[in-house]
């Protein structure tokens, strides 16, 4: 049997090559996945999704729940003053007397929420189906309905029987 140096040489340099040619692959793979790829960014407190990194020209900060339900008290303000400042003709409607000898009633007073936003997230937080309903239809950042069907602490709570 007799060696030959040269082959062992050549072979080397094949295994070389195959090598960095799965190397281009597999890095021309990963760009283009990187396309692709969606990214979830807070800018001054609301959630976007983008094809592009988040800006970092400034740091990204999440408000605190004050900030929230602050913003969310004066959001409520300035929809019941636009509503109050409504044209004169919903105003003008013809509202029958109520009958001799019954009182009308007033109309409803808008009552505190029986919850508030404080900062709670998850199901082992609640103490009702009720509350757990009312964070995950008011309050961010909850985590109670990992399978998104709107239903939230469906073992613990709303399972159907402690409603």
């Amino acid at each position: 049997m007799t060696r030959c140096p040269g082959l062992r040489r050549w072979a080397a340099l094949i295994a070389l090559i195959a090598l960095m040619a799965l190397l281009a692959l597999l890095a021309s793979t990963s760009w283009a996945g990187a396309a692709n790829q969606v990214v979830k960014c807070v800018i001054d407190g609301r959630v976007t999704f983008q094809n592009t990194p988040c800006p970092a020209d400034k740091p990204s900060r999440q408000p605190t729940t004050d900030e929230l339900n602050a913003a969310r008290k004066k959001r409520l303000a300035e929809a019941a003053a636009q509503r109050a400042s409504e044209p004169a003709d919903a105003a003008a409607t013809v509202v029958p007397a109520a009958p001799a000898g019954r009182a009308s009633k007033a109309p409803p007073q808008e009552r505190e929420p029986a919850y508030r936003c404080d900062g709670r997230q998850h199901c082992s937080q609640m103490r009702s189906c009720a509350e757990a309903k009312y964070f995950l239809a008011h309050c961010p950042g909850v985590k109670m309905d990992g399978n998104r069907d709107g239903i939230p602490c469906e073992q613990q709570w709303c399972n159907g029987l402690a409603r």
